[in-house]
């Protein structure tokens, strides 16, 4: 019985753009998009409807409520956009996608975030490496806890940081994924974050990373 498809909404103000991506997701298979919503009022509505795996969101529109099954969500940005996309993931969003994403990211990063990853696309991962080392705020306790990592977890931390998945990690330092995936795990909570890309926000601050580079 093949898999159901992953639904997902799309919470954008601009018309074009939600035209856009709305039409990029229905051809994709094994997605389906359930409702497109111009504003936070009508999303909230059909969240509460349609129950989607994945909520769209425009930075500009405020955050969802609480709701009995929460979405994965992943936020909409532009280029000037660095503190809201910033603030966004460290409020539990699964990731963030510039409205001008290709066709082939836009589609990784809904399934992705379906599937419980949090994820960035490539070139959202590249701004994000400028934007935290502009605005990040004051290096704290969690920098140092960096430094007192194992080899090991450095290098699944750097990999985190350039928002390579599990598998491509495992690849990069030729070791199991379900190695790589502890690994992960372990780092995330030594480190003291809600989730894999506030440790990779720290990776970038810590140097482990640089902007424009996988």
């Amino acid at each position: 019985m093949p898999a159901p498809p992953v639904r997902v909404l799309v919470a954008e103000r601009d018309p074009a753009v939600r035209a856009r991506l709305s039409g990029i997701l229905d051809a994709a298979d094994g997605i389906e998009v359930v409702g497109s919503a111009p504003d936070a009022t009508a999303a909230r509505v059909t969240l509460r409807r349609r129950l989607p795996d994945v909520l769209l969101l425009d930075l500009r529109l405020t955050w969802p409520d609480a709701l009995p099954r929460r979405p994965a969500v992943v936020a909409l940005a532009t280029f000037d956009s660095d503190a809201g996309i910033l603030r966004a993931l460290r409020d539990g969003a699964s990731g963030f996608l510039l409205r001008s994403a290709r066709r082939n990211d836009l589609v990784k990063v809904v399934r992705l975030a379906a599937d419980g990853h949090v994820v960035l696309s490539p070139d959202a991962s590249r701004r994000l490496l400028s934007a935290a080392t502009r605005l990040s705020g004051p290096r704290d306790d969690r920098l140092a806890q960096v430094d007192r990592l194992s080899a090991r977890e450095t290098d699944v931390l750097a990999g985190v940081g350039a928002a390579l998945t599990n598998a491509e990690i495992a690849h990069r330092l030729g070791l199991p994924e379900p190695i790589v995936r502890d690994c992960v795990a372990r780092v995330v909570r030594k480190l003291g974050c809600a989730h894999r890309t506030g440790a990779g926000l720290l990776a970038y601050e810590r140097g482990l990373c640089r902007p424009g580079l996988s």
